[in-house]
């Protein structure tokens, strides 16, 4: 026989835990003459159980069916499969809320300020991020295409004597598919101004020309007047 502290002892739990699981029904204690609570060793074994059961998730309900249950195994089978479920949504939340930390870190490690409006609608904002990534990836690979083309065409001139011509032709191609490019990028762009928090779209003739890195060009505020390194964000 054991007392509740003996139990929660065996089982490196607490006695309070013990007394929950009992006042939950999931474990059935004697009473002694002293009116104090007495298991056995079934009991013993019951409570490991339950406690490897809480471990992999599964609610107070469950286990209670489980371990009432005649038959076990398919009932375990069962819960089993909804507690995969239930342990995925978790792990998929979790991991989201991994990435919106990371973009939080890493917006105020590169511009100092969060997006506006970020508090009211962040998962939003992660997905910006991510539809700016990867149209900078497709812009890049254009890029790359327009480069080949341009000195390709200079290459076949230069080593197999054809016409400037095909020179010319690859030159004027290029600059066609880069102010395609520049129109694209243009319009999928925005910027939100580090002074006032402000979301503007610039004049075409203004972005074209304005110095740039990365993740920022420099643009006139059409709200603050003020001249400054404008944070870029897809639209």
């Amino acid at each position: 026989m054991y007392s509740s502290g003996q139990l929660a002892k065996q089982c490196h739990v607490s006695v309070r835990t013990v007394q929950y699981y009992d006042r939950q029904g999931l474990l059935h204690a004697t009473r002694t003459a002293h009116n104090h609570r007495q298991y056995q060793q079934a009991d013993l074994l019951r409570l490991q159980q339950i406690i490897t059961y809480r471990q992999l998730g599964f609610s107070i309900k469950d286990i209670k069916e489980l371990l009432d249950s005649q038959d076990n195994i398919p009932v375990l089978q069962a819960l089993i499969k909804k507690q995969q479920q239930v342990t995925r949504q978790i792990l998929q939340q979790s991991q989201l809320q991994i990435e919106n930390l990371s973009f939080m870190e890493k917006h105020l490690d590169h511009f100092g300020v969060l997006p506006q409006h970020w508090d009211q609608n962040l998962n939003f904002n992660l997905q910006q991020s991510h539809k700016l990534h990867r149209f900078r990836s497709k812009m890049l690979i254009r890029g790359a295409v327009v480069d080949l083309l341009l000195w390709g065409s200079l290459a076949v001139v230069v080593w197999q004597g054809v016409s400037i011509s095909w020179f010319i032709v690859g030159l004027v191609i290029s600059l066609l598919l880069c102010l395609e490019i520049a129109w694209a990028y243009y319009h999928h762009a925005r910027y939100l101004c580090p002074h006032c928090q402000s979301i503007f779209v610039p004049h075409f003739k203004q972005w074209f020309w304005a110095a740039h890195t990365p993740n920022t060009r420099k643009l006139k505020c059409p709200e603050c007047h003020q001249k400054s390194f404008c944070i870029e964000e897809y639209r």
